[in-house]
């Protein structure tokens, strides 16, 4: 008897309740193993004791029916997802010393995501870059593997299907909550991310990779995973806000999607100021600086015109047209869209009150003024300044 309860107490229970059919399959298997168990139980055995297994084996079926709380144990390792993606060298490297177990799981929306883990070494999966032409490609990147279901355990639709988690409708994404790193600007598409999908008994595993994200291990690197709902960096910018001053990251919670936010947990030791500074170069361009000793004539307008305020442009300019449309949200965020596809960005940070800001200028004297109506609503004026 002291036996059976004890079986029974390092019985590992599933996180949702079972379907008709796994119930059967359970019920299958149980009782299968008592009728095998029965046939090598010599002559003189007691049948009590086979009588006590059956209660055991239905006391559990009960408890499984019944659904309990979770066990880790049905999803796989990192690794095991990486093998099984054919990736034997990303494998490797999340089994090495350098890997990071995490197993925290989030629900949102009908779905139980739980983030398995992430490792950083060499570029194992053959992943390349436009960029990288004429240049040899980053050596490092960093790698995390996230577990999709559905909470109410109803199995993920295989790949073949395409009917859910697609790359257009879920999105796995680093972010860096610092207030030098905006989201628009450090996520999966300008990191050269790239992402690999499996479904393995009715769960779907998403392993997204970029450049290493340990040069920035000191500017709380964070992983948003979205689902059901556009997969772009306009979707980032919208349902992740992001504080200006400290740069910590909120993720939306009222959308009509699945808005999760994992931290990850790299050692900020291994930041690197340098090589932190070397990818910003590759994913943005070397930066520029114009001095007035070196600035060209062109140059130079722009950066007067840049400086001068709307109430001396609309004193000294002439206006050539004026414009007041309708903000609305799309593609590359919430701004004006033009009729032919064009996108005039809505600037941040704006209140209530009537403001004019300069939007951006030419060499050619010409100065776009932009003007907040209302919180939907703003005006712009295409002025001709005097250049000398």
């Amino acid at each position: 008897m002291k036996k059976i309860y004890e079986e029974l107490a390092s019985a590992r229970l599933t996180e949702y309740p079972l379907t008709e059919a796994q119930k059967q399959a359970v019920l299958h298997r149980a009782f299968g193993q008592i009728e095998r168990e029965k046939q090598c139980v010599p002559v003189r055995q007691k049948p009590r004791r086979l009588l006590w297994r059956m209660v055991a084996a239905a006391a559990l079926l009960c408890l499984l029916c019944a659904g309990g709380v979770a066990a880790a144990g049905y999803l796989l390792r990192p690794e095991q997802v990486a093998r099984q993606m054919d990736q034997n060298d990303l494998s490797a490297l999340f089994a090495g010393p350098d890997a990071v177990e995490v197993n925290e799981t989030q629900q949102a929306n009908g779905y139980t995501v739980t983030l398995l883990g992430l490792t950083s070494g060499a570029n194992v999966t053959g992943y390349w870059s436009s960029r990288w032409e004429g240049s040899a490609p980053e050596p490092d990147r960093s790698y995390a593997v996230v577990a999709v279901r559905h909470t109410d355990g109803t199995p993920m639709q295989a790949l073949s299907d395409n009917g859910e988690m697609t790359l257009t409708n879920s999105l796995v994404s680093p972010l860096l909550a610092s207030p030098d790193c905006p989201v628009m600007e450090y996520n999966v598409f300008t990191m050269n991310g790239a992402r690999s999908d499996l479904v393995s008994e009715g769960v779907r595993y998403i392993l997204v990779e970029t450049d290493s994200l340990e040069p920035f291990a000191d500017r709380n690197p964070q992983l948003a995973v979205i689902l059901e709902d556009e997969a772009s960096a306009a979707t980032l910018q919208n349902h992740y806000a992001q504080d200006p001053a400290t740069g910590a990251i909120t993720p939306d919670t009222a959308g009509t999607g699945s808005y999760l936010l994992f931290d990850l947990p790299i050692d900020p030791a291994k930041a690197d100021p340098g090589k932190a500074r070397e990818l910003q170069e590759q994913w943005f361009g070397a930066p520029t600086t114009v001095t007035e000793e070196t600035a060209s004539p062109a140059e130079a307008v722009i950066q007067a015109l840049a400086a001068t305020t709307p109430e001396e442009i609309r004193a000294r300019g002439t206006l050539q047209e004026s414009e007041t449309v309708t903000v609305t949200e799309g593609t590359y965020g919430t701004g004006w869209y033009f009729g032919d596809g064009s996108f005039l960005a809505y600037p941040e940070g704006w209140d209530a009150e009537k403001q004019s800001v300069v939007q951006f200028c030419t060499d050619q004297g010409q100065v776009v003024l932009l003007t907040r109506q209302t919180e939907d609503t703003l005006t712009a004026e295409t002025w001709q300044m005097p250049v000398a």
